[in-house]
């Protein structure tokens, strides 16, 4: 004799018993066994019920936990790193993954990204046509691909270096009607690995971590304007110091020990000097040099058509080097000024002036500066 368990006029099952006699069952066995299965009905469904109410209770203290490191962290990357490890540890898989779409850049920026447990560090790269990223672009749905032949199908690809998964759940992070990114976990032991549950959770969590991350991003942005904006006001006040040196000084001597001790200031810098290369006498001055914190008085040489000195007079370029000084001397033709010793990085910035009347871009007939 069987019976059916009907839930909400749904069959989710039977009931059925069976005897070795013939006529075994009567109206009273049947009645019995249907009263029976209707409260088996209703059990199941409060027990059901009560199951999705637990996954439902969990999933909240998830978000608010989630949510509230969210709130103590302003830095974009610590941001990432918090939900990454909170959802590795929720869901207990070693394979997880939150990418950034860069829209004008037109790239995807692995930010983390772990596969059997280890952390990947994947340069990023243009988004796969027809990939995950075109699809979301195009409907903005999450894709849920419980088998490799879908995740094939919905726009998986394996990356270099990586496997191929065998379940996998991949929501778009959007913020302002804008997709910015993704939040993906896979699993590479078995199929249909993941439900509704995984893909409420995972949804929920993208909402949050959207609003979270473009908030980092413009508290980055303004950090970043803001310190460009003191770097040049700190620029222009010493601009106006060094002018404000300048005014008050006449004597073309003064000038020169006014600027280099400014500089020598400004860098915290005990070498450096000023070349004046005077084209009527074919003659290197220099009014101003300092080696390891003293004053270095030097006679005037005759002008060389080589080294950094000749390539920056006659280029008006500016030449840094901080490494493998060696090698660019040799390059540039470049020499150690008598009584003086070879350094290890330098700067060579031309110097130019005008006279009345003349284009900008005209050498001054007065000579050429430098300055090191």
């Amino acid at each position: 004799m069987g019976v059916p368990i009907i839930v909400n006029d749904k069959v989710i099952g039977a009931v059925s018993i069976q005897s070795y006699k013939q006529h075994a069952y009567n109206e009273n066995s049947l009645r019995l066994l249907q009263t029976l299965s209707a409260n088996m009905g209703v059990a199941i469904q409060n027990a059901r019920l009560f199951e999705a109410e637990q996954e439902r209770v969990a999933e909240l203290q998830i978000i608010n936990s989630i949510q509230q490191g969210l709130a103590a962290e302003l830095d974009f990357q610590a941001i990432v790193d918090l939900v990454g490890d909170k959802l590795r540890e929720v869901f207990h898989t070693p394979d997880l993954g939150i990418r950034w779409y860069d829209e004008k850049a037109n790239l995807v920026y692995f930010l983390y990204e772990y596969e059997h447990g280890v952390r990947l560090n994947i340069p990023p790269q243009p988004p796969n046509p027809g990939g995950t990223f075109d699809l979301f672009l195009k409907n903005r749905q999450p894709i849920v691909a419980n088998t490799t032949e879908l995740a094939a199908r919905t726009g998986g690809i394996t990356l270099a270096g990586t496997d191929m998964s065998k379940s996998i759940i991949s929501v778009p992070i959007i913020t302002s009607d804008r997709l910015i990114g993704s939040l993906q976990i896979e699993n590479f032991e078995r199929e249909n690995a993941f439900g509704e549950s995984e893909l409420r959770l995972l949804t929920t969590i993208a909402a949050s971590l959207g609003t979270a991350l473009e908030n980092a991003r413009l508290f980055d942005e303004t950090q970043r304007l803001l310190k460009i904006t003191e770097e040049r006001n700190a620029e222009l006040a010493i601009i106006n110091s060094v002018q404000a040196a300048l005014a008050a000084e006449l004597n073309i001597q003064g000038i020169y020990d006014a600027v280099g001790d400014k500089i020598r200031e400004i860098f915290h810098n005990t070498d450096m000097n000023i070349r004046i290369q005077d084209p009527q006498t074919n003659m290197t001055h220099y009014p101003y040099m300092y080696e390891k914190g003293e004053r270095v008085f030097l006679e005037p040489q005759p002008y060389r058509v080589q080294g950094f000195t000749h390539h920056v007079l006659s280029t008006r370029e500016t030449v840094v080097i901080n490494d493998n000084l060696l090698e660019e001397e040799k390059k540039y033709g470049s020499f150690t000024i008598p009584g003086t010793e070879s350094e290890k990085s330098v700067i060579f910035v031309p110097l130019v002036t005008r006279r009345s009347g003349a284009r900008v871009d005209q050498p001054c007939q007065y000579g050429r500066t430098c300055l090191q």
